[in-house]
């Protein structure tokens, strides 16, 4: 069960964090509507996870924290507060250095596992997505962009970039990178030096690994 103390200290920590990285504090007391909403559907997302991912106290626990900011920068942008959803975002680069954008389409279900470093831009994102660091989601040159199906997890250093699909229960290794290509359900995509990449059919469950079913 979640505890909900895991938000003590978050409004007042998040408005040092503003004032002291973009030079304007902002309250989040003053959006409670929105604060709120926030703090609904991350919960949703971590009563899905393993209870051992759950944060003691939210702001002290960076992956987590993370994640938050991801969902709230969103819920300014649906709520037409474009100023406050930059900001957010921008906090979570600079904290965290984790990109992902806010009108960007992450799951309702997610996972992330020290991702610093990784950037995720616009793609079609289904639940139980996990990334690590150092990962890399987004568009070609021709501005087309990927897609990715329930229960996927993507290794240190892993890319997909253009018109690729990554079927469900897949996890994608350190390193590969996957160019406007598809990569069938149930696939463990590994790469190895100098053999390259290889696709071998995976023996174990994505959603049982990381979260609670």
């Amino acid at each position: 069960m979640i505890n909900k103390n895991i938000f003590d200290d978050l409004i007042p920590t998040f408005a040092k964090q503003t004032d002291f990285l973009l030079g304007n504090e902002l309250n989040l007391s003053n959006f409670k509507i929105i604060y709120n909403q926030t703090c609904e559907k991350y919960c949703f997302c971590l009563s899905k996870k393993n209870p051992k991912h759950y944060p003691k106290k939210l702001v002290k626990h960076s992956d987590e924290y993370a994640t938050f900011l991801i969902f709230l920068a969103k819920e300014f942008f649906l709520n037409g507060n474009i100023e406050l959803a930059e900001s957010t975002y921008l906090i979570n680069r600079r904290l965290n250095s984790f990109d992902c954008f806010y009108t960007r389409g992450m799951p309702d279900i997610f996972h992330l596992e020290h991702p610093i470093g990784s950037v995720i831009g616009q793609a079609k994102m289904k639940n139980y997505l996990v990334i690590y660091q150092g990962v890399s989601i987004g568009g070609n040159l021709k501005m087309e962009y990927p897609s990715i199906e329930e229960g996927v997890v993507f290794f240190p250093k892993s890319s997909l970039i253009g018109t690729s699909n990554v079927g469900s229960n897949s996890a994608i290794g350190a390193g590969v990178q996957i160019y406007n290509r598809n990569i069938n359900e149930n696939s463990a995509v590994s790469f190895r030096h100098p053999e390259g990449i290889t696709i071998n059919e995976i023996k174990w469950s994505i959603k049982s690994r990381f979260f609670s079913l």
